[in-house]
């Protein structure tokens, strides 16, 4: 069984190793991702940590363009990439550690001196040796040769970024070091939060402004059709373009979920199969442009929306909108990503020629947050027609469930998914196995049993009843309790899929039961192997049903024998269990237990 460490190393590995693969296919970066020994492996993973900030913070897709900034060799000064942000006016100067094994990548930390190597000044005032008189490497002459080339860097600010665990106390000395530049440590939790739980939603690459061409060729007069909505909360702009597949596409493919935040769907080819190859084959097996009246078209919520056809270019207009997110139609632009994805050159172009897509862009009011989060939530309940949307789908997806679905993966490396099909690009990159997901229901039974909600939890129609809306966590005690509940659970129901809705409870009521004993266990100095107390609760589990029909009689179930229609009432271990009391008369029967010695109940003499 993984530790909290190892679940979430592991698939850190596994997206470090992605890379891996993609650079050992490049035959002039093969001798960079050479996997030939463990030594090897390592350093190619400490060169592809780099690859996931730069993915996974600015949104750099190809691979060629990532390795173009890394300078990671001898005579570096210090400096292992780079990237020169122009939109944002930052040079970020990146240095990375990697760590091998779980423990390690947590609580090893980087070395002063280390840090001190970076010889940030010289290399930003134009030097091309260090102060010892040796040369730069030919990575950073070319750095340098960039920075020259800025007309407009006296714009710019710099921030050093470390990725790995700087010591507290060495903070300061950081920030004394590079005194008037940004200072930003990557150190694990931040990897984890920010890199890598980014990565498996598919939402590390985000936007604030998309720009879309359009082709003017084949239409008459303007290149939209535009019109103020005058609503509750103030006017809004409705503007429809028709806009070629292709652009879609090329967006969909480098910012994923991050422009899905609002719709209620995310990548829905497993549940959703038949909708989507009806998209697919209406680009792959048509040639000609019934695209536009075949499918239903996306809408897109924005903070502001320009549209030019001064664009310098003939039959050619651009399309600028603000904070973007798709609402409807997001598993068209998933389809059209992955047929982009998976073509390539001249037969990319064939595949999406000719053929556009309606874009409704609706540009909303300039109001605050929360009353823009409730009118985005109107709109997409009334355009999400394509497939069926559950209202459990739309209120499960909520904020603050997304929230605890980092909490809970950064504590424990267990991942939630608030939003169906969030994790699904992953599963196929192989980042994560299916295994690795909870089930949404009985994430949000197991939270409500940990978070004092008990009765609630073992409902048999729960997520009707809470809308899969999962209660506020007070503290990280909750998510410890948690953990121990899966675990459990887990343990019990291994290969059991698809179980009837009944033993689902039996087994939540069952846990609560374990953990209170295996509680018991530890205040006495007992072991606390899973297993054996297991073992040990499944024969207490029967002297809890006969302590409570002697000790807690009121709990009766009316049962009518069909024969003679007579009607009596028998005591209900049933009724008893999906009461609200139910923990805390577990608690009472612990305590009158007697447990064993400790050198009988010991775990490890099962290993």
């Amino acid at each position: 069984m993984l530790t909290h460490q190892e679940r979430k190393y592991v698939i850190l590995k596994n997206i470090l190793d992605e890379y891996i693969r993609e650079g050992s296919k490049i035959s002039r970066r093969k001798s960079f991702f050479d996997t030939s020994s463990e030594e090897k492996a390592n350093q190619a993973r400490s060169r592809a940590l780099i690859h996931l900030y730069l993915s996974a913070t600015y949104g750099i897709i190809d691979f060629e363009d990532r390795e173009l900034t890394i300078t990671d060799a001898s005579r570096d000064g210090g400096i292992d990439a780079y990237f020169i942000d122009v939109d944002r006016k930052i040079i970020d100067i990146i240095q990375s550690k990697f760590r091998v094994g779980s423990k390690n990548f947590e609580s090893k930390y980087i070395a002063p001196e280390e840090v001190m190597a970076i010889d940030l000044d010289r290399i930003l005032s134009g030097h091309r040796e260090d102060i010892s008189g040796n040369n730069y490497n030919g990575y950073i002459l070319a750095f340098i040769e960039k920075i020259d080339k800025i007309p407009d860097i006296a714009r710019y600010k710099t921030k050093v970024t470390i990725l790995a665990n700087v010591k507290p106390e060495q903070y300061p000395l950081v920030e004394r070091l590079f005194s008037g530049d940004q200072i930003n440590i990557i150190n694990f939790e931040r990897c984890y939060g920010e890199l890598v739980l980014p990565t498996i939603r598919g939402e590390q690459h985000y936007t604030s402004s998309m720009r879309l061409q359009i082709d003017l060729s084949n239409k008459s007069g303007n290149s939209k059709l535009s019109a103020e909505i005058v609503t509750a909360h103030g006017p809004s702009e409705v503007t429809v373009v028709l806009v070629p597949t292709i652009e879609i596409a090329k967006i969909m493919f480098r910012y994923k979920n991050s422009i899905l935040r609002y719709n209620p769907r995310s990548y829905l080819e497993f549940r959703e199969q038949r909708t989507n190859e009806g998209i697919r084959s209406s680009i792959v097996e048509i040639d000609t442009g019934e695209f536009a009246i075949l499918n239903n078209g996306i809408t897109i919520v924005s903070d502001e929306t320009y549209v030019s056809e001064r664009v310098g270019a003939k039959n050619k207009a651009q399309v600028e909108i603000v904070n973007p997110q798709i609402i409807n139609g997001g598993q068209t632009a998933f389809t059209l990503s992955r047929i982009y994805e998976e073509s390539s050159g001249e037969g990319r172009e064939r595949l999406f020629s000719g053929k556009e897509v309606v874009l409704r862009i609706i540009t909303l009011p300039q109001i605050e947050e929360q009353l823009k989060k409730e009118l985005i939530l109107k709109i997409s309940s009334a355009t999400n027609s394509q497939t069926a949307v559950s209202a459990i789908d739309r209120s499960a997806s909520n904020d603050d469930n997304r929230e605890i679905a980092e909490l809970v993966f950064k504590k424990t490396g267990i991942l939630y998914e608030p939003k169906r099909g969030e994790y699904s690009d992953a599963l196929r990159k192989n980042y994560i196995e299916k295994e690795d997901i909870i089930e949404r229901s009985i994430f949000t039974r197991l939270m409500h049993i940990a978070c004092g909600q008990y009765a609630l939890a073992v409902e048999r129609k729960m997520m009707r009843s809470t809308g899969g809306v999962i209660p506020a966590i007070k503290d990280e005690k909750c998510i410890d309790v948690f953990f121990e509940l899966h675990e459990i659970y887990k343990e019990l129901s291994y290969n059991h899929a698809n179980k009837p809705a009944d033993k689902i409870l039996n087994d939540l009521a069952f846990s609560v039961f374990v953990r209170a004993f295996k509680m018991r266990r530890l205040r006495d100095g007992c072991s606390d192997f899973l297993p054996i107390v297991l073992e040990q609760a499944r024969e207490l589990w029967k002297d809890l049903a006969v302590w409570g029909r002697e000790n807690i009689p009121e709990f009766k179930a009316s049962r009518k024998n069909k024969s003679t229609g007579e009607v009596t009432k028998n005591w209900s271990m049933t009724k008893w269990m999906r009461s609200s009391r139910f923990p805390n008369d577990i608690e009472k029967y612990m305590s009158t237990l007697v447990l064993e010695s400790e050198t009988t109940m010991r775990g490890d003499e099962f290993f």
